[in-house]
C-alpha cells in the first residue's frame, strides 16, 4: 500500500464509503499472505532431517559457545584488574591455555 502525498478530500459519505470499501479489499487480499508469514515464524523443523545437517548445527552451535567464552574471558582479563582496570597487563611466567588466543 503506496502512502500517497496529497491528502484525500471527502465530499460526501458516499466517498468515505468508497474508500473504506476499497481500503478493506486490500486488506482482506493481503491476510493470505500476511497468515502465511506469521505461520512460517512460529512452525517446528521437520523432524525427518539429514543427519549432515544435524551435525552442522552441533558444530555451529559448539563454535558459537567456545566463541562466547573466550569474549567472556577476555572482557575479564581486560576488565579485572584493580586500579589499572583500562590498561592491560603483560603476564609473565605460567600462561594460561587461553592466552595463546589473546
Amino acid at each position: 500500500m503506496a502512502i500517497s502525498q496529497e491528502p484525500i478530500i471527502y465530499r460526501s459519505l458516499a466517498d468515505i464509503r468508497a474508500r473504506k470499501k476499497a481500503l478493506r479489499a486490500e486488506i482482506n487480499g493481503q491476510s493470505g499472505q500476511i497468515s502465511t508469514q506469521w505461520h512460517g515464524l512460529f512452525v517446528k523443523p521437520k523432524e525427518g532431517q539429514l543427519p549432515a545437517r544435524r551435525m552442522s548445527r552441533l558444530v555451529s552451535n559448539g563454535v558459537s559457545m567456545f566463541d562466547a567464552m573466550l569474549f567472556a574471558y577476555k572482557l575479564y582479563v581486560r576488565f579485572s584488574d584493580g586500579k589499572d582496570s583500562y590498561k592491560r597487563k603483560r603476564r609473565r611466567g605460567k600462561r594460561s591455555f587461553f592466552s595463546l588466543f589473546l
